[in-house]
């Protein structure tokens, strides 16, 4: 990132990193490509976000809230939970820029985006329903293309250790887990077009992990640059904690779309709705899963002795350790919220052990 002419008397010292980038210069060619290596993240938070919004409103047919019993723009209210994130990422910006401009400009520009874009979706959007196919190849298509910039972003500003860990090692965690809940019987994704030979999960299911991943810990390592009780030196449980807090806010946008009468994936029937059709179940396998990760991610990074290669090589090795306490972290979870461990998720897993074990 550009840094700019230190002050007077600061000559050899080192100083935070400060953004310069004003809000009202994105759309030159220079900004855009900055924005593109250092914030495609959270760029994506948002435009994910308003996407969602726009395909719950204008291309999910209306059965599928029919069956759920809400009303198609009662989901407008899902919207919120990543576009908190998005809104504090640039207000920070701004605060922060050494830029002499208006930044009352700045401020009215993150306005028009964070509130007079999703209003105008509520208030114009023009119907428009796709099928079945049609969302399921949407989903898919969507998945890749963010893959594809997240890994030349991650080329051009973070280096092929970054993508190695983002892409490699956060892979095959996503592959087991996303796997398992299949495996386990909580939930079923048939109707995608790429599989990975035997494995029951698509490969775009899979790669959202990565996704996820990529976008979490990146804000909340540019969020630790710019906060101090962020930062590397105030341990690794604040920043698993944001992680953990950033995952759980996007999920619970995309969860309640993808989970609409089973269009992406479905939920076992024994499984009670308890947020807008989706099950306890995501939300805890999904708390479990980005803090126990996270946590691996932040103490393997803290090691400055150690080069990039041996800390992925490190982390690569502790993703069975971190699969087995999420899982643990999740039912642990689930009995506190279903009064033991007679409840319908701790069902699902005996008649899961009961079909492994056999007569």
């Amino acid at each position: 990132m550009d840094r700019g002419k230190p002050p007077a008397g600061t000559a050899g010292k080192e100083s935070p990193r400060v953004e310069h980038l004003a809000l009202p210069r994105l759309l030159s060619r220079q900004s855009l490509i900055h924005e593109f290596k250092e914030h495609l993240p959270i760029w994506m938070v948002y435009v994910s976000a308003v996407g969602m919004l726009h395909a719950t409103l204008a291309n999910f047919p209306e059965q599928g809230f029919a069956q759920v019993g809400i009303p198609r723009k009662v989901f407008f209210a899902t919207t919120p939970f990543p576009l908190v994130w998005f809104t504090a990422y640039f207000i920070l910006r701004i605060r922060r820029s050494r830029r002499w401009v208006r930044r009352w400009k700045a401020y009215l520009a993150l306005a028009v985006l964070v509130i007079g874009v999703p209003c105008l979706i509520f208030f114009f959007y023009q119907p428009y329903p796709f099928t079945h196919d049609q969302l399921t190849d949407l989903f898919e298509a969507t998945a890749f293309v963010w893959t594809a910039l997240l890994v030349v972003h991650l080329l051009l500003g973070r280096g092929r250790q970054a993508l190695v860990l983002f892409f490699g090692v956060t892979f095959v965690f996503g592959l087991l887990l996303e796997n398992a809940g299949i495996i386990f019987a909580f939930f079923s994704e048939p109707s995608f077009r790429i599989y990975l030979w035997f494995l029951p999960a698509p490969l775009c299911t899979m790669l959202g992990w990565c996704l996820a991943f990529t976008i979490v810990i990146s804000v909340t390592d540019r969020l630790g640059e710019w906060v101090a009780w962020l930062s590397p030196s105030k341990g690794v449980w604040p920043r698993v904690g944001a992680a953990t807090a950033m995952a759980l806010c996007l999920d619970a946008q995309l969860d309640p779309l993808a989970s609409m009468s089973g269009v992406l994936w479905k939920w076992n029937e024994q499984l009670p709705q308890v947020f807008f059709g989706v099950p306890l179940v995501n939300f805890a396998a999904w708390f479990g899963a980005v803090s126990v990760f996270s946590y691996f991610v932040f103490k393997v990074r803290s090691h400055d002795d150690w080069s990039p290669s041996r800390k992925n090589r490190e982390l690569f090795l502790r993703v069975p350790l971190a699969c087995v306490l999420a899982w643990a972290l999740c039912f642990v979870v689930l009995a506190v919220a279903e009064g033991g461990i007679d409840g319908p998720s701790f069902q699902i897993l005996r008649a899961f052990v009961e079909r492994l074990l056999g007569p």
